[in-house]
């Protein structure tokens, strides 16, 4: 799945209720061959994050998670993004 495809999956009609879309929220699971990442990585792809999230037409509305998980000779990372699509101008 593409990552605009992706984006695109919350992009919710206006009237519904609240509740409903109250937690726009990106998940991306990566997979890094290699057992460590250093925190300047971490850092970097956090911010890139945010900026791909702004350049497909989404406000970032909370704190982004970027937390990597060691696992055997691997290190998986979880970001959990929370959205809002832009308003347009």
């Amino acid at each position: 799945m593409s990552i605009v495809a992706f984006l695109n999956m919350f992009g919710r009609d206006k009237d519904e209720p609240t509740a409903v879309t109250a937690d726009d929220r990106l998940s991306l699971v990566l997979s890094f061959q290699r057992s460590d990442i250093d925190e300047k990585k971490i850092k970097m792809f956090r911010t890139r994050l945010i900026e791909l999230c702004d350049e497909f037409g989404y406000d970032v509305v909370g704190h982004v998670e970027v937390i990597p998980q060691a696992k055997e000779r691997t290190t998986i990372i979880n970001a959990s993004i929370p959205v809002r699509l832009k308003e347009p101008i």
